[in-house]
C-alpha cells in the first residue's frame, strides 16, 4: 500500500481545516454589490412621429420648437387638417411617421373633427352618437393601436381638452371614453390627460390658465377648441415627460 495511504491525519487538522473555508458568507467580511448595468447609449439621431388632426399639428409645432437645435431629434410632421377616424382609418400616416427610416416614438391626438356619423360609399353608416357609431369608433381606435404595436415603440396619445361650447365638450368627452377604454387594454399606449389641465376649478372651460413659467397667459384659441402655442408647450411637456420615461432613448431630452 502506498506510504501517503498508510498515514492517518490528525482530527483536529480536519477540524481546523473546516473551520477555515465558511459554510455562508461572514457578516465580517466586506460586501461587494455588484456594478450597476450601464444604461443603453443614445442613438445618434431619434425620430418622433407626430400624427392626428390639426391639434396633433400644434403638438408637433411644439415639440418641434424644442428640440430643433438638438441634432439628435427628428421631429416628423405627419398630422393633417380635418381628418379623423370617422373619415379613414388613418394608418398610413403610420406608415409615413415610419419613412424614411423608422421611428422612435408615436404622439397621437386626434377627434376633433370626430363630431360626424359614419359614412360608407355615400350612406350612412352609424349616425353620430349613437350605440352603433360608438362601436364602429371604438373598433377603429382600437385597430389603429393594435397597427402600432407592430412598430414596437412607445406611443403616448392625448386626450382632447374640454372645448368651449357645451355640445363640443359633451362630445369630446365621449371620444376621450371611447379611446380611454381602448388604452387600458392596450399597455403599450400612454394617454395624456388635457381635461383637468384646460378647465376651471369648477370644471368649466378656461381659456387663461398658467402656462410652463406658472404665468396665467391665453392658452385657448379663439375658435374654442385649440391651443395658443404656450398651450401647446404645456401639453408637449407632459408628452415628453412620459418619452422620457419609457425609453432610455428619450433620457437626455432637455428640460
Amino acid at each position: 500500500m502506498a506510504a501517503w495511504a498508510q498515514q492517518a491525519i490528525p482530527a483536529g487538522d480536519i477540524l481546523q481545516a473546516r473551520a477555515a473555508v465558511p459554510l455562508f458568507p461572514s457578516t465580517l467580511l466586506p460586501r461587494v454589490k455588484p456594478p450597476a448595468p450601464e444604461p443603453p447609449p443614445v442613438p445618434d439621431k431619434v425620430a418622433v412621429a407626430v400624427t392626428g388632426d390639426s391639434l396633433a399639428d400644434g403638438i408637433w409645432g411644439a415639440i418641434y420648437r424644442k428640440l430643433v437645435r438638438d441634432k439628435r431629434y427628428v421631429i416628423r410632421r405627419n398630422a393633417k387638417n380635418s381628418t379623423g377616424f370617422t373619415t379613414e382609418g388613418l394608418l398610413g400616416q403610420i406608415d409615413e411617421g415610419f419613412t424614411p427610416t423608422p421611428a422612435d416614438a408615436v404622439i397621437m391626438m386626434i377627434g376633433a373633427n370626430d363630431r360626424r356619423s359614419f359614412f360608407v360609399d355615400g350612406k350612412s353608416k352609424a349616425l353620430f352618437g349613437t350605440p352603433p357609431w360608438r362601436t364602429f369608433y371604438g373598433d377603429r381606435t382600437a385597430a389603429f393601436m393594435d397597427y402600432l404595436k407592430t412598430r414596437d415603440v412607445p406611443v403616448v396619445w392625448i386626450l382632447l381638452p374640454i372645448m368651449r361650447d357645451e355640445a363640443a365638450a359633451r362630445d369630446a368627452r365621449l371620444i376621450n371614453e371611447l379611446v380611454t377604454k381602448a388604452a387600458a387594454d392596450r399597455p403599450w399606449v400612454r394617454t395624456v390627460d388635457t381635461w383637468s389641465l384646460t378647465a376651471d376649478a369648477e370644471g368649466a372651460y378656461a381659456a387663461h390658465f398658467k402656462d410652463l413659467n406658472g404665468k396665467v397667459r391665453l392658452m385657448r384659441d379663439n375658435d374654442g377648441v385649440h391651443f395658443t402655442p404656450p398651450g401647446y408647450e404645456l401639453i408637449a411637456e407632459s408628452v415628453l415627460n412620459l418619452l422620457r420615461e419609457a425609453s432610455p432613448k428619450f433620457r437626455l431630452l432637455p428640460r
